[in-house]
């Protein structure tokens, strides 16, 4: 039994490249569980509770200020990414492979860490979330959302073969929408008298939706063409894509469709009309 304990924690530190051991969080699984853990306790439990009998706080300077921060550290990532990846000339490459040398291995590897740190800050959303007494906007959807990137990143970087043209697509997509998502929440933190500027608000959420709709075209892409396709990685790709299009397409259907139902049926009765953004 010891010896299988033991077993089964040499492999969960091992990492594919041994040269990100020493980096931050990468050197075994633990920190990470326990910073998520610790996320997952203030989200659900703690926060509420201490905020119960608090009034909300005004984080209008902070909100500007750390979007503006995620503006450009987003906009960095994509500029990065495109420098590092090709999924779009792979394909028509042999075995769609770009050749990188230890070096490019390095690089890639640094870039999935900044992207791990990246999403660790994000967790602040929530956070912001709960000290502005927000507490509807934390739904299944983000707190799975939030939670997974941060894992998802740190097992892709840890055990995976970041080479793969398929990861630096989902960089690319998922830091660009959010250098928008950013720019979203920054002009909303600037004060009601900006609120007209925002009518772009539910084609966040298709943007969202076009992400992975273009990811999973992508992967049925590199099959169709002849790809040589790594199995488990595919399998992580696909699955996790159809999950996060599912709970945005349900979340789309349930902001907006059903709030365009119900806007009908009350204007029709008694003449209000509520706004679906």
């Amino acid at each position: 039994m010891r010896n299988n304990l033991r077993d089964l924690t040499t492999l969960l530190n091992k990492s594919r490249d041994s040269r990100i051991d020493d980096w931050l969080f990468m050197s075994s699984p633990g920190p990470l569980l326990l910073l998520l853990i610790v996320y997952l306790m203030i989200v659900l439990f703690i926060g509420p509770a201490l905020m119960k009998t608090r009034k909300a706080f005004n984080l209008r300077r902070t909100l500007q200020v750390y979007n503006i921060i995620q503006i450009f550290y987003n906009l960095m990532m994509v500029i990065k990414a495109l420098k590092q990846s090709y999924p779009i000339q792979s394909l028509f490459l042999d075995q769609c492979e770009i050749k990188r040398n230890d070096d490019d291995m390095l690089q890639l590897a640094d870039s999935g860490w900044i992207y791990i740190v990246c999403k660790i800050i994000d967790l602040l959303d929530t956070i912001f979330f709960i000290l502005r007494k927000k507490q509807n906007q934390i739904t299944f959807l983000h707190v799975y959302h939030h939670t997974f990137m941060v894992l998802g990143s740190w097992i892709v970087l840890k055990y995976m073969d970041i080479r793969r043209e398929e990861f630096g697509l989902c960089y690319i997509l998922n830091c660009s929408v959010h250098v928008m998502m950013y720019f979203y929440y920054l002009v909303a933190a600037m004060g009601p008298q900006y609120q007209k500027f925002l009518w772009w608000k539910k084609y966040m959420t298709s943007i969202q939706l076009g992400q992975f709709l273009l990811i999973l075209l992508y992967m049925a892409g590199k099959a169709i063409v002849g790809c040589q396709l790594s199995t488990a990685i595919t399998l992580y790709v696909v699955s996790n894509a159809s999950i996060f299009l599912w709970l945005f397409i349900d979340f789309y259907r349930k902001t907006y469709i059903k709030c365009l139902n119900d806007t009908i049926l009350r204007s029709s009765s008694n003449g209000t009309f509520k706004r679906c953004d």
